[in-house]
């Protein structure tokens, strides 16, 4: 029984290890858990069965209606005999084609709802990775300064050994101080700006920042972007898109509507009239003559909604074929400046500044020129990471223009 009870105690001793170590983090599990948790989700749900409500109740048909009336009540004590009384049921047929304007209005309504919560669940996953990774540039950030600060700090330790030996003077030992308070305030500023991220990335999860978090994603990783499936464009794979479509639809689902209203229906009825002891069949039919108004107003006014909703189609095809544009030109911006221009420039810095930093120990070099060596250094490494934090969003952004954003 005792060596159960190790292995037991044991399996507790890893899982308070693993509870109390760092959460992983993907960028794929932060949209997972955004898209299980969000209430704009939710709602948007809510929404579509709404519409769906809407779409069958707009299936139903007019209900019968029944009419008793008595008529002439010639002796009050005897009412039965003496007066007339009329049975008659009516339904009404919709022969003008309204209940199936109807069923495609609400249709058209209830599509345009599903759009609209898909075009809720792309905007979350956008802003999330969009915030991910900024999150994690700001956690490189942060890094950087406290490296460049614990540095710093042992050259204000090693400059003030000198000081005191009488080897330097004072104004040096000033300017390396000053040069560490500044490396100093720049962590301590990155630090706060690391956590205003999570806590950004936090509020697009819908959750409750955790300082825990380690995001997994590779920063030097240079991810490709998704590409388009073949046969498609932006248009018809972008939400945006796809609700201009489905406005026009649904304009001309509307005019058939209006159309419908301007016709007649049929009224059916019929029934019994009895009459002292006399039982007659009452039968008849009843509908409107469109001589004056046949809806002509709503109709016209639905066919120029037709006109807007296409040119509007037109303004979003222009408008999501530019944001694609934009998106592959900034893309493939953001990518070469990158590989030719941040990442050698950054590879450059350090090997000057590892160079001037051996050469002032060996005495070589003097201080202002292993300072301005380290402030280059710094600048370069704040720029490489900027240029990857770049690129990492015009991924994201080119993965939403091509609709792909999965």
């Amino acid at each position: 029984m005792k060596r159960p009870l190790l292995f037991v105690f044991i399996g507790m001793l890893l899982w308070a290890k693993v509870c109390n170590g760092q959460t992983i983090l993907s960028a794929q599990d932060a949209v997972a858990y955004a898209l299980s948790h969000r209430p704009e989700l939710r709602a948007a749900n809510d929404r579509v069965s709404a519409s769906e409500r809407l779409r069958s109740q707009a299936g139903l048909i007019p209900n019968p209606r029944l009419l008793f009336r008595k008529e002439d009540f010639v002796d009050h004590l005897n009412v039965g005999e003496n007066s007339q009384t009329y049975w008659e049921g009516s339904q009404l047929l919709e022969t003008s084609g309204k209940r199936g304007g109807r069923i495609a209005v609400a249709q058209q309504g209830m599509d345009q709802s599903r759009l609209q919560a898909e075009l809720e669940r792309r905007q979350i996953v956008l802003n999330v990775r969009e915030s991910y990774w900024k999150a994690k540039a700001a956690q490189s950030l942060a890094a950087l300064y406290a490296q460049d600060s614990d540095y710093f700090r042992q050259v204000i330790e090693y400059h003030e050994a000198r000081f005191r030996e009488g080897k330097i003077a004072e104004v040096d030992l000033l300017r390396v101080r000053l040069q560490g308070e500044q490396i100093r305030a720049a962590a301590a500023n990155a630090k706060l700006d690391s956590e205003k991220a999570l806590l950004m990335l936090a509020q697009e999860m819908n959750t409750a920042p955790n300082s825990s978090w380690l995001l997994s994603e590779g920063f030097e990783t240079l991810e490709e972007p998704r590409p388009l499936p073949p046969g498609t464009d932006a248009t018809s794979t972008r939400v945006e898109g796809q609700l201009a479509q489905q406005a026009i639809v649904g304009a001309e689902a509307q005019t058939r509507l209006q159309k419908a209203n301007g016709r007649p229906d049929l009224l059916l009825t019929g029934g019994y009239k009895r009459d002292v002891d006399i039982d007659t069949p009452v039968a008849g039919v009843q509908f409107d003559l469109p001589l004056f108004n046949r809806n002509q107003g709503a109709v016209a006014a639905a066919h120029a909604e037709e006109d807007a909703a296409r040119e509007d189609y037109q303004a979003t095809r222009n408008q999501l074929a530019a944001e694609l544009e934009l998106a592959h030109r900034e893309y493939e911006m953001r990518r070469d400046q990158y590989l030719q221009t941040f990442k050698p420039l950054r590879e450059q810095a350090i090997e000057i500044s590892d160079i001037s930093r051996a050469a002032y120990q060996a005495g070589g070099l003097d201080l202002l020129r292993m300072l301005d060596a380290e402030r280059a250094r710094v600048d370069a490494e704040l720029s490489y990471v900027r240029a990857l934090e770049g690129f990492h969003l015009s991924v994201v952004a080119l993965n939403y223009a091509e609709g792909v954003d999965q």
